[in-house]
């Protein structure tokens, strides 16, 4: 029990410190002329650090599957053994809630009935930029997220790597890498947390 808080109050720590307050802004404004001091785009990190507080104490479990160029191996994990350094990694690297991104992303909001959702999309100008896309999916009526869905991508002059990162709030963590290399085999890793 001890290990547990010690793990999660760490986690918190770490994600309370990198947090950034997110407010609306004007998506035609030029960057130069926003005023970074009036907030910044979704933070990954604020949002990690609500979750932490939201779910604190809770016993979950997990299903790991991980699979690596087809080959695909199971276990089952508490909260306790679960490698929280790599997902939070993963993920804040992806974060576009720091003023430097501020008019690097198209902003995009819609309706979807259907599901019953509001959607965020959070696309970048420039193809260069390692986040590609953010899409925050929000229950219309209470806006609680439902999910969070991004894309990224490095490209140097031997490899081009993407992921495709999802958080489905008490569903599954999920984490996609696919390397090509004009060197040698590709490699397609695929971690899934699925919340039992």
């Amino acid at each position: 029990m001890r290990n547990k808080i010690l793990v999660i109050g760490l986690i918190a720590g770490v994600a309370l410190m990198f947090s950034a307050c997110h407010k609306k802004i004007n998506e035609n404004t030029p960057a130069e002329k926003i005023d970074s001091s009036k907030g910044t785009y979704f933070s990954l990190r604020q949002f990690t650090a609500d979750q932490l507080h939201t779910y604190h104490g809770y016993p979950f479990s997990f299903v790991r599957t991980t699979t690596v160029n087809g080959v695909k191996d199971s276990d089952v994990e508490s909260i306790n053994t679960v490698d929280w350094g790599y997902i939070l990694k993963t993920f804040f690297e992806a974060d576009i809630g720091q003023y430097k991104y501020l008019g690097k992303y198209k902003f995009t909001l819609f309706e979807d009935d259907l599901t019953a959702t509001r959607n965020f999309l959070y696309e970048a100008k420039d193809p260069e930029l390692f986040t590609q896309k953010l899409m925050i999916s929000a229950d219309q009526l209470n806006n609680k997220i439902r999910s969070i869905y991004i894309e990224t991508q490095k490209r140097s002059s031997y490899t081009e790597e993407t992921q495709k990162l999802l958080y489905n709030p008490e569903k599954v963590i999920q984490i996609q890498h696919f390397e090509k290399s004009a060197l040698g085999k590709a490699k397609d890793i695929v971690v899934e947390y699925r919340f039992m």
